[in-house]
């Protein structure tokens, strides 16, 4: 008999469920609610797949989402080709947050005057490294604009401050753009709350240029491991549903062929995984030097 585990992923969530291991790649449980005997099967359980050569021609061309779909375990397919192919499940951080010395918050924003989804995202980055770790999101579908920066200041105020202190803000450009009956931008309302906001990249291709980049490229910690330098933690649901494909180009041409349009689906994935885009865009502002960071100002007098 296995260990007793939790699997958070199937009907059985309040349930344990206990495993059997009788060969590599084959799981036997019982489900506890309806007594069925399940037999689950792992591409490992043929015995000429769990060569270490199959498995690298297997994966030769193959992008790792699909990958995932196809070999692992990730059951979610979307209708649509997803941004982030590279995007798998080392790229997901587990456990507690550790934040070095000199690790900085950089909160990415998205949303206009006249936007009802408004979202947030925030990255704990490494500096020296040029890496970053998404470590909290939020989304509201009711444009309050207000209600909205309010919440994320609270956060950046009472749960993450002591992690990173300072935080840079990097921002859509339309958040600069006024509008409604007061003639404000969210940038405005940012500013009330002592968040000064600074533009992302603009193009579509060079932010996905620079978080491919990231997903694909390492860095070695003290304990030479390699780490992704970009991981998102696994407390954002959202933010890794949409890299793994809730975040997608929709099919050209009526859905006929292999084609499809240029730009991704606007959905509610679209715009906290913008907000991680513009984090990555801005990732070298990490490294400025800012007078009096997360400090008072000193008073200041005319002679």
């Amino acid at each position: 008999m296995g260990e007793v585990v939790q699997q958070p992923n199937s009907d059985v969530t309040v349930e344990t469920r206990r495993l059997e291991n009788p060969l590599p790649g084959v799981s036997v449980w019982t489900n506890p609610k309806n007594g069925f005997r399940v037999l689950d099967l792992e591409f490992v359980a043929d015995p000429k797949k769990r060569n270490p050569e199959w498995i690298a021609q297997q994966k030769r061309g193959m992008p790792i989402a699909e990958w995932e779909r196809e070999y692992g375990k990730t059951w979610v397919v979307y209708d649509g080709k997803s941004v982030y192919v590279d995007f798998a499940t080392a790229h997901i951080a587990r456990g507690n947050i550790i934040a070095p010395r000199r690790a900085k918050l950089v909160s990415g924003w998205d949303g206009g005057p006249t936007d009802l989804n408004l979202a947030w995202a925030l990255g704990l980055v490494l500096p020296h490294e040029l890496a970053v770790t998404i470590i909290d999101e939020f989304m509201i579908d009711d444009g309050n604009v207000k209600d909205f920066v309010q919440i994320v200041g609270s956060r950046l105020q009472l749960e993450w401050f002591k992690l990173g202190g300072f935080s840079l803000h990097v921002a859509d450009q339309s958040v600069f753009t006024p509008g409604g009956i007061e003639r404000s931008s969210l940038a405005d309302e940012m500013r009330k709350h002592g968040m000064s906001p600074i533009p992302g990249e603009v193009s579509f291709a060079k932010r996905r240029t620079g978080v491919d980049d990231l997903l694909t490229r390492f860095y070695t910690t003290v304990g030479n491991e390699l780490i992704p330098r970009l991981r998102i933690h696994e407390r954002c649901q959202m933010s890794i549903e949409g890299m793994q494909g809730g975040y997608h180009y929709p099919k050209s041409n009526a859905g006929v062929g292999g084609e499809y349009k240029p730009l991704p689906l606007k959905n509610k994935f679209s715009h906290v995984l913008n907000c991680i885009e513009y984090i990555c865009s801005r990732l070298e502002v990490a490294n400025y030097e800012i007078p009096y960071e997360g400090r008072r100002l000193p008073d200041m007098s005319i002679i």
